[in-house]
C-alpha cells in the first residue's frame, strides 16, 4: 500500500468516525426529549445534518444505534470493573468508585438520557447484572450474608441508591468533582455495610 493510499483511509477513518459521532450526539440529544421508540431516522439525521442513506451505512435503525452504543458502554463499563480483585478493594472502594464516576461524567450525554425517567430501563438492568455478577463472583468475600435472600436485599438497596446518586450528580450537570462523589458514594456504603455487619 502506498503513502497516498493510506492518506486516503485514514480520511476515510477520520470522517466515518465524525459521522457516526454526529449521529450519536443527536441520537443522546433526542433521547434526553422523548422516548426512544418516538425518535425517527428523518428526526435524528436532520438533526446530525447528515442523509438518511449515510445514517443506513452505519445502523440498520434507531434501535440498532442504541444497542450498539448501549454495548459499547457495556463493554467498556465491565473492563473497568475487572481491573479490580477482591485484594484491590479491601482498602477502600475509593479507586472503582473514582473510576465509575469518571466513566458516567465520558459518557454523559448517553447516561443522562438513560438516566431520565423516559430512559432504557434494560441498559441498568444490565449495569446491575454486571455489579451482581461481580460481587456473587470474585468479591464475594467482602462481605458476608446470611443467605442468597439476604444478599440480594443488600444488593437491590446498594445498587439502586448508586445509581440514584450517579443520577443527581448527572442532573446537577456534574457540579461536583468525581472525585467527591466517589468519596460520598464509598462513605454511604461501607457505613451501611459496616453497620450490617455489626449487627451480626
Amino acid at each position: 500500500m502506498d503513502r497516498n493510499q493510506k492518506r486516503d483511509e485514514k480520511l476515510q477513518d477520520r470522517r466515518v468516525r465524525r459521522t457516526r459521532a454526529q449521529l450519536r450526539e443527536a441520537f443522546t440529544a433526542l433521547l434526553r426529549e422523548k422516548p426512544v421508540d418516538e425518535i425517527t431516522v428523518r428526526e435524528l439525521t436532520d438533526l446530525a445534518d447528515v442523509n438518511r442513506g449515510t445514517f443506513y451505512g452505519h445502523y440498520r435503525d434507531i434501535y440498532d444505534l442504541l444497542e450498539q452504543m448501549e454495548g459499547e458502554a457495556l463493554g467498556e463499563f465491565a473492563a473497568l470493573m475487572d481491573r479490580y480483585s477482591s485484594s484491590d478493594l479491601r482498602g477502600g472502594l475509593l479507586p472503582i468508585l473514582t473510576d465509575v464516576f469518571h466513566f458516567v461524567e465520558k459518557h454523559g450525554g448517553l447516561c443522562a438520557a438513560l438516566l431520565s425517567r423516559r430512559g432504557d430501563n434494560l441498559f441498568f438492568q444490565q449495569l446491575s447484572t454486571l455489579i451482581d455478577r461481580k460481587c456473587l463472583g470474585e468479591w464475594q468475600e467482602l462481605y458476608c450474608f446470611a443467605g442468597e435472600e439476604q444478599r440480594a436485599y443488600c444488593m437491590d438497596f446498594l445498587v439502586a441508591g448508586a445509581v440514584e446518586l450517579v443520577r443527581g450528580w448527572v442532573t446537577r450537570g456534574f457540579a461536583e468533582p468525581a472525585e467527591d462523589m466517589a468519596a460520598l458514594t464509598e462513605r454511604l456504603i461501607l457505613r451501611g455495610m459496616s453497620t450490617f455487619a455489626a449487627e451480626r
